[in-house]
């Protein structure tokens, strides 16, 4: 019985959404992609979506475009999580502007809000909360933060896809919500990403930078943020990127919205299971706990042992064919000069953190899989 990560399911809607594309004659951005971000915007309580062909180029973009419109200098500074996939931070340092850690929660695995102010200075411009495997951070607290202090929020919203806090979607709170659609996520276009706003200037500064900074201004009025003829005029206002999604990839994730709220469910009732499962192995195993007024949409789910190394475990679980990742460790990784000692909540989670899989493609027998193994484990029976 194999256990994966993640699932992509085709199904009859998905590939006639294909097929339609394809007769369509139309590759590059179109109708299906200005439906795809109208719809995924929407169902994050947001007025404006910007496709990109990744999560970090959503990242990358709504960055560069806060820094360009707020006229940040190089070096400034952004907040961030010291448990987070390195795309977080690379996004920063891609615009020239400098990461400063804060250590995470040792309970949820978010950024640590009473912590946050001491990683404040005359520098700081921004706040990075990362809503971890699906888990929103306390962003109603770090909105009202950020906005006592005059900073800017973007929300790393790639693992977290329909997750809320007290009944408001994440990437919405702050100033820009970024999201990821690429394999093992909870919406898998192949490649993808979405960044949502409530800003129209922000919106229309971000699709620019998608398009290689195109000059957008001279779009008929009020459709400056949903062109639908970009390179007409070819005038660049901006350096930019080529970070444009095909309408193949819209096509697809457009066509696996409708589904999307009831996978969300299948996964949030998958990870039930799995904690009342493991509750006999509390001694030696932690999961991720829930946020009060939080919405958990449970990309993966994660565990962190309350002892010893996580190899031995993951090579366990492997070797039963579930498939496990270790917990996106950050403060230890080679390309950086983080002093992985200054954040010992992320040190002890690098060393003792996993995740499994909990999608909607998972089974009653998959989950008592996962159980069982490592139940064994940690009785001993796999000695």
């Amino acid at each position: 019985m194999k256990v994966s990560l993640g699932t992509w399911q085709n199904t009859p809607r998905i590939e006639a959404a294909v097929l339609s594309v394809l007769h369509s004659g139309r590759l590059s951005y179109g109708p299906v992609s200005q439906a795809y971000e109208r719809r995924f915007a929407k169902m994050h309580d947001c007025d404006y979506g910007v496709v990109s062909n990744s999560g970090t180029s959503s990242l990358v973009v709504a960055l560069q475009s806060l820094k360009h419109m707020h006229s940040w200098q190089d070096g400034d500074e952004v907040i961030v999580p010291a448990l987070t996939f390195v795309a977080s931070v690379n996004a920063i340092l891609h615009n020239r502007l400098t990461p400063v850690l804060v250590d995470v929660n040792p309970h949820t695995f978010n950024i640590e809000p009473t912590l946050i102010e001491g990683g404040i200075t005359d520098r700081t411009r921004c706040i990075m909360p990362v809503h971890l495997f699906g888990q929103p951070a306390h962003i109603a607290n770090i909105c009202t933060f950020a906005l006592k202090h005059n900073l800017s929020v973007v929300e790393d919203s790639c693992e977290a896809v329909l997750a809320k806090q007290f009944g408001a979607s994440v990437g919405s709170w702050g100033d820009v919500g970024c999201f990821s659609t690429y394999a093992a996520h909870h919406l898998v276009t192949g490649v993808g990403g979405m960044a949502t706003t409530n800003n129209p200037d922000l919106a229309k500064l971000m699709r620019s930078l998608v398009n290689h900074g195109i000059d957008l201004t001279e779009l008929p009025n009020g459709e400056n943020y949903d062109p639908s003829f970009l390179a007409r005029k070819f005038r660049f206002t901006s350096v930019g990127h080529s970070f444009r999604m095909t309408e193949l990839e819209a096509a697809i994730g457009l066509a696996q919205l409708d589904d999307l709220p009831a996978h969300i469910e299948h996964r949030r009732k998958n990870a039930e299971y799995l904690i009342t499962g493991l509750t006999g192995l509390d001694g030696c195993l932690q999961t991720q706990a829930t946020l009060f007024g939080a919405h958990h949409s449970w990309m993966v789910f994660p565990i962190v042992l309350r002892y010893g190394s996580k190899w031995p475990v993951m090579k366990h679980l492997q070797a039963h064919d579930i498939e496990c990742r270790e917990m996106v460790p950050l403060t230890n990784q080679p390309c950086y000069n983080f002093n992985e000692a200054d954040y010992p909540v992320a040190k002890n989670i690098n060393e003792r953190g996993f995740y499994v899989g909990c999608h909607q493609g998972l089974t009653t027998e998959h989950l008592e899989h996962i159980i069982s193994t490592l139940q064994d484990y940690f009785n001993g029976a796999h000695k």
